[in-house]
């Protein structure tokens, strides 16, 4: 009696002892995926975090083209990958896309890893390029070394391979060089993990005038970021922080010389919000920033001065040294050249082109010439302390008085000395006492 009852309950302890086989979800779940692009910091991270955690899938396909995770706390990253209530595929992907750093240890930390080719993958260290922090673990493969085995090169940190043939153990385990293959070659797919199998359905065969077709069985869902996080990312990079950063400074220095409503102050505002975000996410070489505000500031002394001399050429070389050596993350993603020869001739052009002719025209008396308006009465139409803006036959001016001195809105002003194309003024002086 006893053996037979063994004999009963042998394949339920057999049954128990398997491993769960779950179709992930319902029939109506759609494929969710995931973009993560451009360099990785803590809002991109939480975004893909977020996603994983609440949005319900048959499974999620991370779409890598990531030079690496500039600054912010990976570990969550990679533990709700690994804790996703279903399976994650990760795709570097589209043809000549990168993961590099923290973004290549993403795609480890995938159940199946996928590559288009001629996509590259490498320079794991640093993961974190502000910050640092060490390596997490390599879910399965060899690997580091099997990552770079076979590249001949003395430091493994300046390395990447090209994804030509599904032989990255670890990183890349097949070759897909669309989306849409990758969806449909998943379907029948299991995936492991733990205890845990989950089998993938994503297209069925259809007859049409005799002919089989494979169709896709599933929605794809693609999630990407909120707008504020799109907004401030567009500063993301080293390149478009510097472009944001050389137009904010030029843009207010625009506002300032030109005396305009406001307009350029809010262009040079918003330019420098986005700067700042690059500034705050990105591995800046400090120096750099000091280069660029020296660069701007010698161009605009020899706007001021009128004169295409030396301070030009000066100007425009420190801005461009500042732009080339913008951030530390060489060799993973350096600023892209053509953008930082867009910014030092942006500035240049704002500075010398621009804003001479806007202050030219805004400013031009018709009937004085600059050198005629020494001696010239006008009226100072804001505060002057020490700099301000005064009214000489129609045309306002900007102007300046001798430092200590206050010159309040309405009163008399005599210009004394004309520097580019600012005045100097002093207060006009009756009986002892300023007119007013």
């Amino acid at each position: 009696m006893r053996l037979r009852l063994i004999l009963l309950l042998l394949p339920l302890c057999a049954l128990l002892a398997a491993p769960t086989l779950a179709f992930a979800g319902t029939e109506d779940d759609p494929i969710v995926v995931i973009e993560v692009g451009d360099p990785m910091d803590q809002r991109l991270i939480d975004y893909v975090v977020d996603t994983i955690r609440t949005e319900k899938a048959h499974f999620y396909i991370l779409m890598i083209d990531s030079p690496g995770v500039s600054s912010g706390s990976i570990a969550t990253l990679y533990q709700a990958v690994l804790e996703a209530s279903a399976p994650v595929v990760s795709w570097i992907g589209p043809h000549r896309a990168v993961a590099f750093g923290g973004a290549a240890y993403l795609a480890n930390h995938a159940d199946i890893r996928s590559a288009a080719p001629g996509s590259r993958v490498g320079y794991l260290d640093p993961v974190v390029q502000r910050g640092g922090g060490n390596a997490p673990p390599v879910r399965s493969g060899d690997g580091r070394e099997a990552l770079l085995g076979g590249v001949e090169i003395l430091a493994h940190r300046f390395t990447t391979v090209t994804v030509d043939d599904p032989t990255i153990p670890g990183f890349v385990d097949r070759m897909d060089p669309a989306l849409g293959q990758l969806i449909l070659s998943l379907d029948g797919s299991v995936v492991h993990r733990g205890n845990e199998t989950w089998e993938l359905s994503t297209a069925r065969i259809e007859t049409v005038d005799g002919e089989d077709f494979i169709v896709s069985t599933r929605t794809i869902k693609f999630i990407e970021p909120g707008l504020l996080d799109q907004f401030l990312r567009l500063g993301a990079r080293p390149e478009t922080a510097f472009l944001f950063l050389v137009l904010g400074l030029a843009f207010a220095v625009f506002e300032f010389y030109a005396a305009g409503r406001g307009l350029m102050a809010s262009v040079a505002a918003l330019a420098l919000v986005l700067s700042g975000y690059g500034l705050a996410t990105l591995p800046i070489w400090w120096p750099a920033i000091a280069l660029t505000f020296a660069g701007i500031g010698i161009l605009v002394w020899g706007f001021a001065q009128n004169r295409v001399d030396w301070r030009a050429i000066l100007g425009t070389f420190l801005v461009l040294v500042a732009g080339f050596t913008f951030t530390t993350s060489r060799p993973a993603y350096p600023p892209r050249g053509w953008m930082v020869l867009l910014a030092a001739g942006a500035s240049v052009i704002l500075i010398w082109y621009s804003l001479t002719t806007v202050v030219r025209g805004r400013f031009a008396t018709p009937t004085v010439g600059r050198e005629e308006l020494i001696g010239k009465r006008c009226l100072a139409v804001s505060l002057l302390d020490p700099e301000g803006v005064v009214l000489v036959d129609g045309a306002r001016w900007r102007a300046t008085a001798d430092r200590g001195v206050q010159i309040m809105p309405g009163a008399a002003v005599a210009v004394v000395g004309v520097t580019g194309l600012v005045l100097e003024v002093d207060p006009v002086v009756t009986a002892g006492r300023e007119e007013s």
